[in-house]
């Protein structure tokens, strides 16, 4: 079953991607980057998996992207529902009341174990 991980292009996404792939080599599983777009433009796309393949390389990994309706937390669920992924790596930082109350919910309703990894100092 592989391991998934949230992208978003931040330090913090960029943590979680190098978790991920470390987790998933440990656990010698596929890697799935999970990322959630506001319109489905190939360009999007194009951009995101360019970034995460500055990251981790072009090769080992497979992108799964959804468009949100507006519950961006609630389309992730359902990409990591849909995954078959046995583990979701997310990255974290300090947030402000909205940005903690995502992550519980993504801490919740997500249908297999999170691992939250904080951001280097």
């Amino acid at each position: 079953m592989p391991v998934a991980v949230v992208h978003t292009d931040t330090p913090e996404g960029r943590a979680a991607l190098t978790a991920g792939a470390r987790e998933a080599t440990d656990r010698q599983q596929p890697l799935l980057v999970l990322h959630v777009l506001d319109d489905a433009s190939a360009s999007d796309v194009e951009a995101v998996r360019a970034t995460v393949g500055s990251v981790l390389g072009d090769d080992g990994w497979e992108l799964r992207t959804a468009v949100h309706d507006g519950d961006p937390t609630g389309a992730l669920i359902d990409l990591v529902a849909g995954s078959g992924a046995e583990r979701l790596v997310v990255g974290s930082r300090g947030r402000n009341a909205v940005g903690k109350f995502l992550l519980e919910r993504l801490l919740i309703e997500a249908p297999v174990p999170v691992l939250v990894v904080k951001t280097p100092a």
